[in-house]
Parts: structure tokens; sequence; C-alpha cells
């Protein structure tokens, strides 16, 4: 799970899932981890594998139809919650199977002797769990209020609270727009940190004239505006799209 965290993975990128709950991603494989340092690529047998300086994850097939999408995290330099060591032992783990090859899932786990997976509800055991021992008081949420997708959402959160900058968060995440931004949760403590020290910073500032006045785009009056009289009359001759004056205006 830590693995999936730094790379804000979907469930099913790294678990075995219901059928109901697959989508067009694919689950990842060994082939797709990638282990570099000093800019060469390790061997998934290279005895020094967790110390590598980075670890490239290629999603082959995604939700939103991409293909061959790497991304990359660098060792966080933290003995547990680094995205290299993670991945290196979780590579060495599966490796150590009884007919492991390259397109071993990530969620093989060797299990009344064979290869088994790690399932979606394996892991929302473990998290459920893992809330519970710490306590409703220090973190502020039931355990019946997460599940897999928690590791994404949180992921976002943790990127968000680092200040990494939206497009970084968007790459990581591979989200392809702004959706993102419903995982970040305003009343988490550490939300606003630092924000009234920066709203503070300019507290004198001058403001520009324009040259021009600034008309609203939402004025009707505007040229080429949807609603504007002269426009509605030059739709090439298209007599359902005449211009249609309203009982009131708010640009009178």
């Amino acid at each position: 799970a830590i693995g999936a965290f730094f790379f804000a993975c979907r469930s099913c990128e790294y678990l075995k899932v219901p059928s109901a709950e697959k989508r067009r991603t694919d689950v990842l494989r060994l082939r797709n981890i990638r282990f570099l340092l000093n800019g060469r690529e390790l061997d998934h047998g290279n005895s020094r594998l967790e110390f590598a300086d980075c670890v490239a994850i290629t999603f082959e097939w995604q939700k939103k139809d991409e293909r061959m999408d790497t991304v990359t995290q660098m060792a966080s330099g933290d003995a547990l919650l680094c995205p290299v060591r993670q991945w290196a032992a979780l590579m060495k783990r599966i490796r150590n199977y009884k007919g492991a090859t390259d397109n071993t899932p990530v969620s093989a786990v060797w299990k009344n002797g064979r290869m088994e997976d790690v399932t979606s509800k394996m892991m929302v055991d473990a998290l459920e769990a893992g809330v519970a021992a710490v306590g409703y008081e220090k973190l502020g949420i039931k355990k019946d209020e997460i599940g897999t997708h928690s590791i994404r959402s949180g992921a976002a959160m943790a990127m968000y609270l680092g200040e990494c900058p939206v497009y970084t968060i968007m790459m990581i995440g591979r989200w392809s727009s702004d959706a993102f931004l419903r995982y970040i949760r305003k009343q988490v403590e550490q939300f606003s940190h630092n924000v009234s020290r920066r709203m503070l910073r300019y507290q004198y500032h001058r403001h520009i004239q324009e040259r021009e006045p600034r008309v609203s785009h939402l004025d009707p009056r505007q040229h080429n505006h949807p609603n504007n009289a002269e426009t509605r009359r030059n739709v090439a001759g298209d007599m359902t799209r005449r211009v249609r004056l309203p009982a009131f205006s708010l640009f009178n």
C-alpha cells in the first residue's frame, strides 16, 4: 500500500478487484517496474535494488485510455516511507516465488503453497485495522469511512500539504483534469497551514486602472456575444436563432 500511495494508484492497478470494480486499467506487472541508479537501469535481481535513486512505473493501460504512461518517483530518504524501498521489497519478495516471471502481477502473494493475489477486500480490512489501532481521537475519521480509494485520495492530499504544484499532483496521479481537487479536504487541520501568513505578505498594494472601461463578458451588448442583437441577426438566416429581447436585463 505504501508503494501504491507514492504513485496515487487506483486499487485495480495493484490489487485484485471484483469484476464489477474493474475498469479499463490493467493491474501492474513486474515488467512495469524499473529501478535506476546514477542513470542506469538495475536488473530486478540486483542486490542493491533498494538503494536505487528512483523507481519508474509504466502504466500500460489506464482508465483515461492513455497507454504506456511512465511516472517516476525519487527515493525519499526515509527508511520505511520510501517509494524505492517499498517497490524494491515487493520486487524481491515476488521474484522469490516459484513460477514468478516478468508478467506476474504486483498483487501476487504466496499463500497455501501457491501464488495468489492480494484482494481489495484484504486491503480494506488492513486499512480499517490500522485506523482502529490509531484511534478516532487522533485521526478524526472512523474505520468505516475509508476504503481502497483512500490510498489515491490520501496521496493527492499529501502532495497538496507538501505544497506540490497542481501540475505535479496531476502528473504523478495521472489526472487529466482538476478532478483530483475533490480529494483535497479543507477540514484537515493542516489544510490552511501558512495561508493566513501569506495573506498578510502584501498588505499594501496599488490598483492599476484599466486603459478603457472594462465591460463584463456577460453583457449582451458586447460584439459577438451570442445574445447580441446584431450577432443573432446574422446567423446564416437561421430563423430559430432570431434575437429575443429579454423582459428584464441587468445591462439596460
